[in-house]
C-alpha cells in the first residue's frame, strides 16, 4: 500500500489533507515518496506489530517558545515565559475547568499501558481518536465491541482523569460501552466516543463546553494531553521541552495555524506520542475548539473542530454537548455614564491636609520623561496641577500610553471614615474630563480572571459628610489596574488600616500615594501591558515626635534586589525606603525620603512583611 493510501486510512478526511499536501511539498515527498516505516508500540500509535509512516507522529512543532507545562491538582504550573505569563494567567480558572475534564485513556494491559488521551464532551461521554479507539474496540455488524487484547483476554479499558505528576490517588473510570467509532472508508474525522460508568463515591468530571465558532489564525489556545517519550521526534527536544517526565497530564499552549477547512485546523501546540485525543482549548473561553489527532515534526499539527465534533455527537443521541459562544463569553459589564458637570466641583488631594505648613505633604514630581507621557486635563494649571484629575478627597495623573495611573493621592480621616455597605456592584465609569483612549474599561476585564483593582482603596476617601460621593468617585476606571482574582491584597490593603489604628498617627489622618510600576518588560493582555508590582507610600505625623514618617511599600513576587519579576497569586509585600520607590517609578517625593524610618539604615533595608507588626513607622 502507498504511504499517502495509509496515511489516508488512518487520517481519513483526504479532501482536507490532500489540500495539506498541495501546499506542504516537503510533507507530500515525504509521504508519496519511499521511505521507511517504523513499528510502534505503545501511546504514540498502533499496538505491538502495526506499522505506521513517519509522518504519523505527535509533533513537537516549534522547539522554542511552546512550553508544555505539568498539571497538577486540576491546574497547571506558571509558564516562565513572560509572554504565556500574560496569555494564560487571565483566563487560568477556565483552563483549570477544563484540566479536570481530561484523561489518560487505559487498556488494563502491561504491554501498552495506555494508548492516548480522552475527554469528557458530554455528560457520561468522552471523546478520543479513532485511531486510539481502535487499539481496543473494533467494529461488529452496526456496533461497536471491546476486542481481546494480544494474549486473548478482553482488554479493560478505562480513563483515568488524575494520571498528574506525583498524584497521590488515581480517578479511573472504565469505559463500559463503545458509542462510535469513525469509518476509515467513510472519509469521516478522526474520532470515536465512548460511554463511561458512574462514578460511586466521586462524580464524573463535567463535560467540557465547545466553542461555538470556527477556529482562527493565532487563536490562543492550550492542548491538555498525555505526552510519551516518543522516538518520532528529536531526543535533544524532548528532553529539553519535557525534562525526562513523561506519560503525566501536561498544559501545552500555543497557537491556531490556519483553518484548512471546515472539518480540521492546524495548530502549533507540543505534543507527543500519546497526545492524541488531547482538548485543544480556546483559553479566553475554557471551551474545546478540537480534538487533537496528528501531526508533522517541526510543521504543524492537527485537530478535528468543534463544529464537526458537535456533529457527529448530535447523531447519537446520547446528550447534546454545552456551547459557548466566545462574543458574549467577552461580553463587557456595563458601565455607569458621568457628566463633566457631576465632576467638575471636586477639590481633590490636599497638600496641608496633614496640618501646618511645615507638615505639607506635596504632590511627587514626575521625570521630565514621565511627565511628558501624563494625560494634560487643565492646561492654564501650573506644574503637575495641569494634569490632575480631582475626586472627592483624592487626585490621579494619568498616563496616556499605559492608560493606568501615574499616581493617585488621597486623604484619609481615619476618624470619619465611614464603611459603606453596598447592597451590589457598582458599576465603573469613564472619567468624561479626558478622552476614553487614555482609559482602559470594561473590555479589558470581561470573561477573564482579572479583577478591576482599586488604587484608591474604596474606603480611603469614603469619610466626612461627603462619605458617600468619596466612596462612589473611587469606582472611575482612572483609579483602576487590572488584578488577579488570585492576587492577595489582604495585606496590601491593611497598611492603612495598620498606621492609623496602631501607629501613634495624630488625628488619625495620613496622606497615602500609590501606583502601579511600569516596566519595559510588563506583559501584553489584549490591548494594555499589565503592571507587574504596585508600590504605596504612606505619610502621617508621629503624635510623640510632631515630625513626619513617610513608609514605603512593593508588592511583587522577586526579589526585589535583582527583578521585579512576579506572577499572580504568589505575591509578596516588602517594606522599602521611599527612595527605592522614586527609583522604580521616576517620581521623587522631595523632603519625605528625610522622614522614612527605615530609609537611613546600612545595607539594603528591604523587608518582607509577613503581617501588618513586620511594619516599622
Amino acid at each position: 500500500m502507498r504511504r499517502v493510501e495509509q496515511f489516508k486510512r488512518v487520517h481519513s478526511d483526504s479532501a482536507v489533507m490532500a489540500e495539506i499536501h498541495s501546499r506542504r511539498p516537503e510533507v507530500r515527498a515525504l509521504i508519496d515518496g519511499p521511505g521507511p516505516t517504523i513499528a510502534a508500540a505503545g501511546p504514540w500509535g498502533g499496538g505491538a506489530g502495526r506499522s505506521r509512516t513517519e509522518f504519523l507522529t505527535e509533533a513537537i512543532v516549534l522547539r522554542e517558545g511552546r512550553p508544555t507545562l505539568l498539571a497538577r491538582d486540576d491546574s497547571f504550573e506558571l509558564p516562565q515565559l513572560k509572554e504565556w505569563k500574560a496569555r494564560l494567567l487571565p483566563t487560568k480558572s477556565k483552563i483549570d475547568r477544563a484540566i479536570r475534564s481530561v484523561g489518560r485513556l487505559e487498556v488494563g494491559f502491561s504491554a501498552a499501558p495506555y494508548v492516548g488521551t480522552a475527554w469528557m464532551i458530554a455528560p457520561g461521554v468522552a471523546v478520543t481518536n479513532r485511531h486510539v479507539a481502535m487499539e481496543f474496540g473494533r467494529k461488529s455488524g452496526r456496533e461497536f465491541t471491546i476486542r481481546a487484547n494480544p494474549i486473548g483476554q478482553p482488554f479493560a479499558p478505562r480513563v483515568d482523569f488524575k494520571e498528574e505528576y506525583v498524584a497521590a490517588r488515581p480517578f479511573e473510570v472504565s469505559i463500559v460501552r463503545i458509542l462510535y467509532i469513525a469509518d476509515l472508508d467513510d472519509d469521516a474525522p478522526d474520532l470515536a466516543f465512548v460511554e463511561l460508568s458512574s462514578v460511586d463515591d466521586r462524580a464524573l468530571p463535567p463535560p467540557i463546553p465547545l466553542f461555538d465558532g470556527e477556529p482562527e489564525s493565532d487563536q490562543v489556545i492550550v492542548a491538555i494531553g498525555y505526552p510519551a517519550e516518543d522516538p518520532r521526534n528529536d531526543a535533544d527536544d524532548q528532553a529539553r521541552l519535557f525534562g525526562g517526565v513523561y506519560d503525566v497530564k501536561r498544559v501545552a499552549p500555543g497557537l491556531v495555524m490556519e483553518r484548512l477547512s471546515g472539518a480540521l485546523f492546524s495548530h502549533d501546540c507540543t505534543t507527543l506520542g500519546g497526545s492524541s485525543g488531547s482538548a485543544i482549548i480556546d483559553v479566553e473561553t475554557g471551551a474545546a475548539l478540537g480534538l487533537h489527532f496528528a501531526g508533522d515534526y517541526l510543521d504543524a499539527n492537527y485537530a478535528v473542530s468543534s463544529p464537526t465534533l458537535a456533529t457527529y455527537l448530535g447523531r447519537l443521541r446520547r446528550g447534546r454537548a454545552t456551547t459557548v459562544n466566545a462574543r458574549l463569553a467577552r461580553k463587557p459589564e456595563p458601565e455607569r455614564t458621568v457628566s463633566i458637570t457631576e465632576v467638575a466641583s471636586r477639590k481633590g488631594y490636599d497638600s496641608g491636609f496633614l496640618g501646618s505648613r511645615v507638615l505639607a505633604v506635596p504632590l511627587p514630581k514626575m521625570a521630565r520623561g514621565l511627565a511628558a507621557l501624563a494625560v494634560p486635563v487643565d492646561p492654564a494649571r501650573r506644574g503637575a496641577a495641569k494634569f490632575l484629575l480631582d475626586y472627592t478627597h483624592y487626585s490621579v495623573v494619568m498616563h496616556a500610553e499605559r492608560r493606568f495611573p501615574i499616581f493617585t493621592a488621597v486623604n484619609i480621616e481615619g476618624s470619619a471614615v465611614q464603611r459603606i455597605k453596598r447592597s451590589g456592584a457598582e458599576p465603573w465609569a469613564l472619567d468624561p474630563r479626558i478622552p476614553p483612549t487614555f482609559q482602559h474599561n470594561n473590555v479589558l476585564y470581561a470573561g477573564n480572571d482579572l479583577d478591576r483593582g482599586h488604587v484608591v482603596r474604596r474606603i480611603d476617601p469614603a469619610w466626612g459628610t461627603d462619605a458617600a460621593t468619596g466612596e462612589q468617585d473611587s469606582f472611575f476606571f482612572t483609579n483602576c489596574t487590572p488584578q488577579h482574582k488570585d492576587f492577595n491584597r489582604l495585606l496590601w490593603l491593611s497598611l492603612e488600616d495598620y498606621v492609623l489604628d496602631n501607629a501613634a498617627t495624630e488625628g488619625f489622618r495620613a496622606c497615602v500615594f500609590s501606583g502601579p510600576v511600569f516596566a519595559e518588560d510588563d506583559r501584553s493582555y489584549r490591548d494594555a501591558l499589565l503592571p507587574g508590582a504596585y508600590w504605596k507610600v504612606v505619610v502621617m505625623v508621629n503624635a510623640i515626635t510632631r515630625s513626619l514618617s513617610a513608609t514605603g511599600y512593593l508588592v511583587s513576587q522577586a526579589d526585589l534586589i535583582t527583578d521585579l519579576e512576579f506572577a499572580y497569586g504568589q505575591m509578596k509585600t516588602y517594606q522599602v525606603p521611599v527612595t527605592t520607590v522614586e527609583a522604580k517609578t521616576g517620581l521623587t517625593f522631595g523632603r519625605l525620603s528625610n522622614h522614612d524610618p527605615i530609609g537611613s539604615r546600612e545595607g539594603l533595608p528591604v523587608r518582607e512583611i509577613g503581617s501588618a507588626s513586620d511594619i516599622t513607622i
